[in-house]
Order: structure tokens, then C-alpha cells, then sequence
């Protein structure tokens, strides 16, 4: 505690906007965690992030525990509230939008989910979801221009050298491309004569 307390004065002396995040915020003992933001804002910290370090949480139970550590938070009505979910079990653009629904008013993105592991939760993803979405998120990404995001994402792979899979959600190659047959009815005769089986795949 004293540690926090002197990282965040330390910023403090030297900027008035500071963000503090909590390592492995989802898997930590809430009310512990609770009072480390509770100083952090006491001493200065005007953003505060809750993190799924492992990607592990599942989107409703990630919700409850940032906004259990929301509610129990002193001072936590005057700060931003930010989210940094990584991609290790495949959610962190859920739990990202599951924090949004929450009150998480920052989300912390990367152009294709890049990131340590399995990645973080796409920008591209996340804005989409929001942008045709715009009754369930309480939140607005009008100011992002949507029809670069393909391009950006395009730049970011040639610069990182990290090729992105045809089947990547909204700006992968194959993302809006439809192919006539793709889609397959076959039927089966089992058990007996007058019972069919249809399986679509």
C-alpha cells in the first residue's frame, strides 16, 4: 500500500491526469483491491484500471467484479473507469464490452488484438460491436472513422509483420465476402426408413 501510495504521488508532482492499474485486478481479493484504488484516488489517480491479466474471466462474472469493485471503491464515482482485457480464452472483446455495460468509460484496445499471448481485445471489434450495437453499450465511438479500419489494420500488419487471418472478425479478407456453396444440407436416413437427419454445416 505504501508503494502505491508513493508511485502515485510521485506522478502527481509531476502531471495532474493519472491512470493506476491493478495487475491482475479480476483474480484479486475484491476488498483488498478496493482499498488499493481507494488510496490510489486519494492520493491523486484520476483513472483507474481493471484488468483481466490472464484472460480468464467469463463477460458476466467480469462485470459483477468491476462493478462490486466500482461500488466498493472510495472516491470511485469521481474517476474513469478503464478496462484492459487480454485474448486467452477468447473474450476480451466480450469482457471488454462487459465492462462498458458496467461503467467503464476507457477500454484498452489494440489495432487486430495484438498483444502478449493470445492478444488483447481488438479496437476494430469493439467499435463495430458498439457502432451496431448502440442501444446496448452505454457509450459513443462516433468520432472513429470506421471505414479506415481496414486500411489501419492492413498498416499495422505490414509494420508488425503479423499476418491477419482471413476469417478475422470485420477486417480480415474474407470478413464480408459470401461464396455460394459454402453453405451444406446433408441428409441421412438413421435408426430407420421414415426418420431423416438433417445436419447444416
Amino acid at each position: 500500500m505504501e508503494r502505491v501510495i508513493r508511485s502515485v504521488q510521485q506522478c502527481k508532482a509531476l502531471c495532474d491526469d493519472i491512470e493506476f492499474g491493478a495487475e491482475d485486478s479480476s483474480r484479486s481479493d475484491p476488498d483488498f483491491l478496493c482499498a488499493v484504488f481507494s488510496e490510489a484516488i486519494a492520493h491523486g489517480a484520476t483513472t483507474l484500471n481493471f484488468t483481466d491479466t490472464v484472460g480468464n474471466e467469463l463477460p458476466e462474472t467480469f462485470k459483477e467484479k468491476l462493478q462490486r469493485t466500482m461500488a466498493g471503491t472510495k472516491g470511485g464515482e469521481n474517476v474513469i473507469w478503464s478496462v484492459h482485457c487480454h485474448n486467452d480464452l477468447g473474450l476480451s472483446t466480450a469482457n471488454t464490452l462487459a465492462g462498458i455495460v458496467a461503467g467503464a468509460r476507457q477500454a484498452e484496445v489494440t489495432i487486430n488484438g495484438i498483444g502478449e499471448r493470445a492478444g488483447n481485445a481488438a479496437l476494430e471489434e469493439v467499435v463495430m460491436a458498439i457502432r451496431t450495437h448502440p442501444g446496448s453499450f452505454p457509450a459513443n465511438v462516433d468520432s472513429i472513422d470506421t471505414q479506415r479500419l481496414t486500411r489501419l489494420s492492413r498498416l499495422v500488419s505490414n509494420f508488425t509483420g503479423m499476418v491477419v487471418q482471413p476469417n478475422k472478425a470485420i477486417v480480415g479478407s474474407n470478413a464480408f465476402v459470401h461464396e455460394s456453396g459454402i453453405h451444406q444440407v446433408n441428409l441421412s436416413r438413421v435408426v430407420s426408413p421414415d426418420r431423416i437427419v438433417v445436419n447444416f454445416n
